[in-house]
């Protein structure tokens, strides 16, 4: 049996546990950035496309790319894609190797490849840093991080 100062112990360590205000959960923000390159093709047809999402906390200088797409209008030749980054004052620079860009369904009109997923995950580079799509004969495209 337990005795009534063990027992008053206890109770007194559960309340406190339980009171106890829990950590704060970062409040993470997500952005989306897209830019189209269009042409003579008409509105939606990007030559090319770039979307990126990334994430930081709030009031973060950093911000953590999770993941980058490409996409370009083709006239049905193969096309490899890479994407790259620049942050404030630096040089452009590669983030990745080229990539074989493929065409999502036989009846489309584009390719389009990607890189990383979705959520917290990836590189992260200072607010302003460029994120930028190229494909092979191609200038590239780039976005800023807010």
């Amino acid at each position: 049996m337990i005795s009534t100062a063990a027992s008053a112990a206890l109770a007194l360590l559960l309340v406190a546990t339980g009171a106890a205000p829990a950590p704060a959960a970062a409040s993470y923000q997500y952005d989306r950035q897209a830019d189209c390159r269009t042409t003579e093709l008409g509105p939606g047809r990007c030559m090319p496309g770039i979307v990126v999402k990334h994430w930081h906390k709030k009031g973060a200088k950093k911000r953590g790319v999770g993941w980058v797409y490409a996409s370009m209008e083709t006239e049905g030749r193969a096309a490899s894609a890479r994407w790259l980054y620049q942050r404030p004052g630096g040089k452009l620079t590669a983030a990745t190797g080229w990539k074989k860009a493929k065409r999502p369904r036989a009846d489309t009109s584009f390719v389009e490849t990607g890189w990383g997923r979705d959520g917290r995950t990836g590189p992260q580079y200072p607010k302003g840093t460029k994120i930028c799509i190229q494909f092979r004969l191609g200038q590239p495209l780039c976005v800023r991080l807010r």
